[in-house]
């Protein structure tokens, strides 16, 4: 019996950054809007969102931040042909 060394590779996928966010988020919305998504997994996806709007409209009020989405009328949905 020989006993050998060597490197492998393993890949792990790295938690999103700041900069990381709105690409995700977009890949999301596209997702939705031409039927990617189940409609048995919107529920669960409800529940996720829920917390993250909560947490941005309070950051952007505790903070003042400018150009929120809270501070301004709302996008119309995208509609596909």
């Amino acid at each position: 019996m020989q006993v050998v060394e060597r490197r492998v590779e393993i890949h792990v996928p790295l938690e999103p950054t700041r900069r990381d966010w709105p690409r995700l988020l977009d890949e999301l919305a596209a997702q939705l809007a031409d039927g990617r998504v189940y409609d048995r997994d919107l529920p669960a996806l409800d529940r996720a969102l829920q917390p993250v709007l909560r947490s941005h409209r309070w950051r952007a009020g505790a903070t003042g931040a400018p150009e929120t989405f809270s501070a301004r009328p709302a996008d119309p949905p995208v509609l596909l042909p």
